[in-house]
């Protein structure tokens, strides 16, 4: 259902993936070099800093796709 959103479900799809489990979390980091923040009801710039981090670490987060293809192949971030 979320899919037909386009990219932005995409990368939320990602960070949900990797805030999964505690080992997901320091491969992404290891990847990346940092975490990117959840969004955030409150935070009515959350999605800023998402976008922020993703296109600064695009490289490297695509990395980490690839890395977890399996699980990460409908997400992968391409235009």
């Amino acid at each position: 259902m979320f899919r037909v959103i386009g990219l932005l479900r995409k990368l939320y799809n990602i960070i949900i993936h990797s805030h999964a489990l505690a080992g997901r979390m320091k491969d992404f980091k290891a990847y990346v070099g940092q975490r990117i923040p959840l969004n955030n009801r409150t935070r009515w710039n959350s999605w800023f800093y998402i976008l922020k981090i993703t296109l600064k670490k695009e490289l490297e987060i695509n990395k980490y796709i690839k890395a977890n293809f399996n699980k990460l192949k409908e997400d992968y971030l391409s235009l």
